[in-house]
């Protein structure tokens, strides 16, 4: 297994479709591939924490005019579904290796469309409290980035989270726009992409976990 992820490193290094960030050292937002001339005019969507970039993907393939970003900091996960897009000829979809603290650095204000978080980490103890995707400090990078009325959707598998989330975007000034708290269920119609089904979710499942959805404006 270990040797297998040193050699997704050393792969990833190498694609064309995953960008790099340098500590430090952040060029023009204008520079970065999902800006260039022929992806002016589409909207951008980003998959944050998005691992083997199933969403990211997914929604690629499904809809050829919109530019999706898949971020996360571990590279040799990202590996995987760059290497998937470049076999399916995918050219609508880049991946971007960072920590989402810094994704400002790599973006326009108010030049995103849509933000997915995918199953993020809960962190259930009280002091990684701030590092939850939904936390006040990340909900005001979302709302540097997004466009107005840009939506943040959130799918995950915990109650914690869930919960946390919905009293954290009301006390940030937020607007709940869509909820359920399982979207496999007979009355969530579509919601939260349940057409999707990723390898971690698929796990959930199989585990008994029902699958809360979320989505969010912040401006």
């Amino acid at each position: 297994m270990a040797k297998n992820k040193l050699l997704k490193y050393e792969r990833v290094k190498h694609l064309p479709n995953v960008t790099f960030s340098v500590f430090g050292k952040p060029g023009s937002p204008f520079s970065y591939p999902w800006y260039e001339e022929p992806y002016k005019g589409m909207k951008k969507i980003l998959e944050l924490g998005c691992g083997k970039g199933e969403y990211s993907l997914a929604f690629a393939a499904a809809d050829p005019f919109n530019f999706y970003v898949g971020i996360d900091y571990k590279s040799h996960r990202m590996c995987v579904g760059a290497e998937k897009a470049i076999a399916n000829d995918l050219e609508n979809v880049h991946f971007l290796c960072v920590r989402i603290e810094r994704i400002k650095e790599f973006f326009m204000k108010h030049s995103i469309h849509e933000i997915w978080l995918t199953f993020p980490d809960p962190h259930p103890k009280n002091r990684s409290i701030k590092s939850r995707l939904s936390a006040s400090p990340f909900l005001d990078i979302y709302e540097y980035l997004l466009v107005p009325k840009g939506i943040i959707h959130l799918k995950t598998d915990s109650d914690l989270l869930y919960n946390y989330t919905r009293k954290s975007v009301k006390q940030w000034g937020g607007n709940i726009i869509a909820k359920s708290d399982n979207i496999h269920g007979a009355d969530s119609s579509r919601l939260g992409a349940n057409y999707i089904v990723s390898t971690f979710e698929k796990t959930a499942l199989s585990h008994g976990s029902k699958i809360k959805y979320m989505a969010f404006t912040l401006n």
